[in-house]
């Protein structure tokens, strides 16, 4: 039986190049609507977007990249899989499993650390997913798992996701009464209060995203 095909460079930076770009659109689309956004029916009556509007769009569009992060992520976690295990891109998917709950395909490709835990229980510690931490850098990965609490608690209002939000607002130095009633978009807009506008999370976060990528794409297959 002949092997089946394997996936080239060229595909995976094909991948790569798609996602950098749609980050590249978020920034652009963060500078013109949540930094510089105005609103009005004529120059003459325009006026600077305020907020809650621009933390609100803050928040709209952290969302949908982080989005595209999770099926970035999954893309090359199954480059891994058929690059190490030499199976069919079918087959693949059933050995991935799913990182929130078996076979039922959800969410949780977003998070580093399921990510690394499934990756080194199936390629060992030697594997970029499995030994992800170092291939990414600590600082890199630590941003990533910030990123990913802050978009479970875009996608759910209260429970573990409010918690682990509130959690990382205090690791962060925000004090209780400062995070009474903090918005994600406030948090990602107006965060680290010390930093420029253009290095605050949103940036930082979508950062985070790019370097994963460039790593990946140059570690895989």
């Amino acid at each position: 039986m002949a092997p089946p095909p394997r996936v080239t460079k060229a595909v995976v930076q094909t991948e790569v190049t798609s996602f950098v770009a749609n980050i590249n659109r978020a920034r652009d689309l963060y500078r013109k609507i949540a930094l510089h956004g105005y609103t009005g029916t004529s120059a003459a009556t325009s006026t600077r977007l305020s907020n809650p509007d621009t933390r609100d769009a803050a928040q709209f569009i952290f969302f949908e990249i982080a989005a595209k992060f999770e099926d970035h992520a999954k893309f090359m976690f199954q480059v891994e899989v058929r690059s190490r295990l030499q199976v069919t891109a079918t087959r693949s998917a059933f050995v991935m499993g799913d990182l929130d709950n078996g076979l039922n395909n959800k969410l949780g490709w977003g998070s580093p650390q399921r990510l690394k835990e499934r990756g080194h229980n199936l390629f060992g510690a030697n594997s970029f997913f499995g030994d992800l931490v170092n291939k990414l850098g600590n600082q890199t990965y630590k941003t990533l798992v910030s990123a990913h609490t802050v978009r479970n608690r875009v996608a759910h209002d209260g429970g573990a996701a409010q918690t682990k939000f509130v959690k990382l607002l205090d690791g962060d130095g925000i004090q209780a009464a400062e995070r009474q009633g903090m918005s994600i978009g406030r948090y990602l807009r107006d965060y680290p209060t010390a930093a420029t506008a253009a290095n605050r999370n949103f940036f930082l976060y979508l950062a985070a995203y790019e370097d994963f990528a460039t790593k990946a794409g140059a570690a895989l297959p």
